[in-house]
């Protein structure tokens, strides 16, 4: 049984997240076909939630059960990140408890086979297969997640910025645009991990003869033109080659006001590339990412009440252990239709009260007042 219930996503939704989430996740509109998307595959979004956000793939290294149920792991850590904007999300104690389980949060899920068309990894340069697997998590229970660990949750209509980047590889200064979306493939992947998509100008007349106003990362100048595309967020960046390996200056603004900059120096300029991605979701997040007080962390005393016989014992124990905001669960007393345990929490008790309000194994006694902690077992 899931211990993060499906119906907890109209708790959170309704009661919680309300005034952040009336527009949440819902992608900017698309381009004017004299632009382009850096990343066209992503679906249209609900109103409420981007599905996207909550999907992930991952490679198979082996077909084995347990290496499914890693590769699930690993694909909620970077759903995780994706819907907190936080990178470090995955690493979070109540987080870690939660990834082991992590397959009582999948919908559906399947696997694909990918050719290594570079073929980098087999003798002679030829291409070998290897086998995706993607996973696509109920949105109540990643939210339940997010709110009990007292993460944060990146709300709000999530821009689209216009992406006017320069690439200089001795050649002099060009303009990367729509139609050369394989060179941005890097960037636009990470944000999709990050989730976070990016438009591309058409590179007309006008926009080429900007390239000297991009490579000077002056983000003034370029509003005018990436309002043409209806929106007002805009990711300026220059590549070029430095010392034995590559340099990515960037800088992000919305509407005119400068959000962040940064440089990155790899080896590699598809890491270089994607360093955009990461420094524009990291900024974005930091500014509209709201987050949900899951309280003091401690001890909890509660009392669970009918509980008769052995299958409900079994039943409600076997529940609160394997939520991921129970660090430790003990046994006080044990009467006839009723425990008392004495629980450690990574959260405070609003926290863990989050994650059964709507549950199916537990609900707070109605007749008991607020203070008493007391709850009973669920028909």
């Amino acid at each position: 049984m899931s211990p993060f219930p499906r119906r907890l996503a109209a708790l959170l939704l309704t009661t919680l997240l309300a005034p952040a989430l009336a527009a949440a996740q819902d992608a900017a509109s698309p381009q004017p076909e004299t632009g382009g998307d850096a990343d066209s595959a992503v679906a249209a979004p609900e109103a409420t939630r981007d599905p996207e956000l909550y999907r992930a793939e991952v490679e198979l290294l082996s077909q084995g059960a347990a290496e499914r149920r890693a590769a699930a792991a690993r694909a909620l850590a970077q759903v995780m990140v994706k819907i907190t904007g936080d990178p470090q999300a995955a690493a979070h104690p109540v987080v870690r408890r939660a990834l082991p389980q992590a397959e009582s949060f999948v919908v559906t899920s399947d696997t694909s086979e990918a050719s290594d068309a570079g073929g980098n990894t087999a003798i002679g340069g030829v291409p070998i297969l290897k086998t995706n697997m993607s996973f696509a998590f109920d949105p109540g229970s990643v939210d339940a997640l997010v709110a009990g660990a007292g993460l944060g949750y990146w709300t709000s209509p999530r821009p689209r910025p216009l992406l006017w980047l320069a690439i200089d590889d001795g050649r002099g200064a060009r303009l990367v645009n729509a139609q050369q979306l394989n060179v941005v493939k890097p960037l636009a992947s990470r944000g999709v991990e990050r989730g976070l998509r990016f438009g591309m100008p058409s590179g007309s007349s006008v926009e080429q003869a900007a390239v000297n106003t991009i490579w000077s990362l002056d983000p003034g100048p370029m509003q005018a033109l990436t309002s043409r595309y209806g929106g007002e967020t805009q990711l300026i960046g220059k590549l070029y080659r430095a010392g034995a390996g590559w340099t990515a200056d960037w800088v992000l603004s919305d509407g005119g006001t400068v959000l962040s900059r940064w440089s990155f120096s790899d080896p590699s300029p598809q890491r270089a590339l994607a360093s955009g991605a990461d420094g524009a979701a990291d900024a974005l997040a930091r500014r509209d990412a709201v987050t949900v007080a899951a309280g003091e962390p401690g001890p909890l005393v509660i009392e669970v009440v009918r509980v008769h016989g052995a299958a409900d014992f079994a039943r409600a124990m076997g529940y609160l252990q394997k939520l991921a905001v129970v660090r430790e669960l003990r046994v006080l007393e044990a009467g006839p239709d009723s425990l008392r345990l004495h629980l450690e929490l990574a959260v405070g008790p609003e926290g863990f009260d989050r994650f059964l309000a709507s549950g199916d194994v537990l609900q707070a006694d109605p007749l008991a007042p607020p203070e008493a902690r007391r709850y009973q077992l669920r028909p």
